[in-house]
């Protein structure tokens, strides 16, 4: 089965045994880092009940994204990007099973722990967006992501719901032992994958391998992919979309939190309104999934942002709750037909060998913006407003989605 090189005819994801195995994996895993996000700031505050502290073990799961993405890059394209999840998923698990023992001796501990959690993260997320197209045809890549995607947020609405059961009735050490158990199911269902080398790949490992060809430096080789993002036109346009989506998502997300604390009185409004959003993605996901090649990726991803944009601006002038979720359900599935689309474009744009640099560049690109959207509207919420933040945060979105809509590079892909 050589299904990157595209020699073999498409066939049903239903038959493709590899990515089962990796859609089973992921789900499983996926669930083991709800209960993890649940458990590690619950067990800092309950052993610190510092606010700071809570604050400072999420942002850890951010930071190595901003510092280490690029470096996870090159290392994808350098070595067997199916080792390098295997080991990013031995290692979490390792890292995860320390934390009860660490957390009685030190709550620094916990925060380094935390802190390289995410670094192996950093290595296996961008892996698996470059992973997917070795497994699926290019016919299949719409599809596949959209399948993803639902997983991942069926995990959401299951797994924080399940989380919050578990951490408050069952021990923090039952949950990271069942955590660390979910990464080793991941790494179980990788080495079982049975893959051949597309010709692309075969070309580059002899390259690699032949005596006359000098190897260029690794910090030449990510040089290299950031130098690609940039001056491919697509790409870059691609690249500032999503650019533009993160930096409304995280904007959104201490303000989503504030409108339900002073608007809703309660934890519970937060919990649905992230639980609509979920909804919505899995939804949107089903029918980018039913379209399959059928979807314009290019209009999916500018009007998709222009109605994310839409949603972010609404909530603050919707004083009913079932009005705020009804509108949430529409951004998550809005959100789901953006992100699949951009997601599918780049894994079929990038050549193989420069797919990982790609991707860690792009996700140390998101991931600083979600951060400063994050810490930028929570720093104005009080001074500004949270009536004026919403309609920014649509701003945000909305004017280079609807720019993207008259540029053919972005539209037309």
């Amino acid at each position: 089965m050589t299904l990157a090189g595209g020699s073999d005819p498409p066939r049903s994801l239903s038959r493709n045994p590899n990515f089962a195995l990796l859609v089973g994996g992921q789900f499983v895993s996926q669930m083991g880092d709800r209960l993890a996000m649940v458990a590690f700031p619950w067990l800092v505050y309950t052993t610190t009940r510092s606010a700071l502290s809570t604050g400072i073990v999420l942002a850890l799961f951010t930071l190595p994204y901003i510092l280490f993405g690029a470096v996870a890059g090159g290392v994808l394209d350098r070595l067997d990007r199916r080792g390098v999840m295997v080991a990013a998923d031995i290692i979490r698990g390792g890292l995860v099973l320390a934390v009860p023992f660490v957390a009685v001796h030190s709550t620094g501990g916990v925060f380094a722990l935390a802190f390289l959690t995410s670094c192996a993260t950093v290595f296996f997320d961008p892996g698996l967006m470059a992973f997917l197209p070795d497994i699926v045809s290019d016919e299949e890549l719409l599809p596949a992501n959209s399948v993803l995607s639902a997983s991942t947020h069926i995990t959401e609405i299951v797994g924080y719901a399940a989380a919050g059961f578990v951490v408050f009735y069952l021990s923090t050490r039952t949950v990271f032992t069942v955590d660390a158990a979910t990464f080793g199911v991941s790494a179980v269902t990788l080495l079982a994958m049975t893959i051949s080398r597309s010709a692309e790949q075969e070309s580059r490992a002899q390259a690699a391998g032949g005596a006359a060809v000098r190897k260029p430096s690794f910090w030449a080789e990510i040089r290299e992919g950031v130098s690609y993002l940039a001056h491919h036109a697509g790409l870059r346009a691609n690249t500032l979309l999503a650019v533009a989506a993160v930096a409304g998502v995280g904007a959104f997300y201490p303000l989503t939190f504030l409108l339900a604390a002073e608007r809703f009185r309660g934890p519970s409004a937060f919990g649905l309104m992230e639980a609509a959003i979920a909804i919505g993605y899995v939804a949107g996901s089903v029918i980018a999934g039913a379209l399959g090649r059928r979807l314009r990726k290019g209009l999916a991803m500018t009007i998709g942002l222009m109605v994310m944009g839409v949603c972010y601006a609404l909530p603050w002038v919707l004083h009913a709750l079932p009005l705020v979720l009804t509108d949430f359900v529409v951004l998550g599935a809005a959100n789901a037909a953006v992100l699949i689309s951009i997601d599918t474009y780049v894994q079929t744009i990038v050549p193989e060998a420069l797919r990982g640099r790609v991707w860690g560049a792009r996700f140390t690109l998101t991931q600083g913006v979600y951060a400063l959207g994050v810490l930028v509207a929570g720093a104005l919420a009080t001074s500004v407003g949270l009536g004026p933040l919403f309609g920014l945060c649509g701003l945000i979105v909305f004017v280079p989605a609807l720019i993207g809509l008259f540029v053919p590079v972005v539209r037309d892909v």
